[in-house]
């Protein structure tokens, strides 16, 4: 199966999955009168959204590089991963305002039924399903939309486990600790939400995370095997979905034909992608060796040999 259509399987699993223990929580949550469970339910109804969201995302993201597009389409779901940051972010905010009105007006009535405790430990199992398939499913094909809704299906997980726990000691603290639990929850929703949105943010700035830097060590050793190779500088990473492009210069002695040079940069680029098979293009740039005008932004390292 191809990567967009196993991306495209999970977000109807998700769909489906999110579709049934939302209804399930939402109308426990109106016929108990739980403010918690019924704030549970939404932000699962959410999932729903983004799970729509990732389907269309991907569709963009197969499409192949065009006259307007020339890296393709894959940063279609990064965008996707900003925009489920903001559906977090309204539903995180609605449910804290509406948390509070229902804190300063108190006098609330709860019956806390052994459905809605079954209903809520069903919600743990579901979403615990969810998260550890989405999250493998994401890592495994590189897809930050995908991975920012299994943190969203994590969340989900402490959400319901902090509405079974609350449920539990609510029979002895009183209604207003159901009140607390739901701004508790409202919380961790904006606090997911940013989270989400910064790592999308910092993929469209074309910027690579810690854990990335890396595929920098793999490019370097590659050229150390180049006896003709010196001086590699302006080396750049971006990544386009789950893809990287690279741009490089380097130097050569100045005596070296063009076709050698070209021949040269051919060899580079077959070994690089042989090493790794995240690199969709690599672009290098020659100079002859001794060359000083090394302006601008990039990793370089001298590998001068004398």
């Amino acid at each position: 199966m191809e990567r967009h259509d196993e991306i495209k399987k999970g977000a109807w699993i998700g769909i489906f999955g999110n579709a049934f223990l939302a209804s399930l929580k939402v109308l426990i949550g109106i016929i108990t009168g739980s403010y918690a469970i019924l704030a549970d339910g939404i932000d699962t109804s959410t999932d729903i959204f983004t799970s729509v969201v990732i389907l269309l995302s991907t569709r963009i993201s197969e499409k192949p590089p065009d006259e307007t597009h020339p890296y393709g389409h894959g940063k279609a779901e990064t965008i996707a991963s900003k925009i489920i940051s903001f559906v977090m972010f309204y539903a995180g905010v609605s449910l804290l305002v509406e948390s509070f009105k229902r804190l300063i007006t108190g006098g609330v009535v709860l019956e806390l039924s052994p459905l809605a405790f079954l209903v809520v430990g069903i919600s743990l199992i579901g979403k615990t399903f969810l998260f550890l398939y989405k999250l493998s499913l994401g890592r495994r094909l590189s897809s930050p939309a995908t991975i920012s809704d299994a943190l969203n299906m994590r969340n989900d997980i402490l959400i319901s486990g902090t509405v079974l726990a609350g449920m539990l000691a609510m029979k002895s603290f009183g209604w207003w600790l159901d009140s607390l639990l739901a701004i508790f929850v409202s919380i961790l929703i904006l606090k997911t939400s940013f989270s989400v949105f910064y790592e999308a943010a910092y993929e469209l700035m074309d910027g690579l995370r810690k854990s990335d830097m890396d595929i920098y060590n793999d490019i370097f050793n590659t050229l150390m095997r180049f006896p003709e190779v010196h001086n590699p500088h302006r080396v750049r990473v971006r990544k386009v979905g789950a893809k990287h492009y690279i741009e490089m210069d380097i130097e050569v002695d100045g005596k070296m034909t063009v076709k050698d040079a070209h021949d040269l940069t051919v060899k580079i680029r077959e070994e690089v992608m042989k090493k790794r098979d995240d690199i969709e293009d690599i672009t290098i740039h020659v100079e002859p060796l001794g060359n000083i005008e090394r302006e601008g932004f990039g990793v370089k390292r001298e590998t001068t040999r004398r």
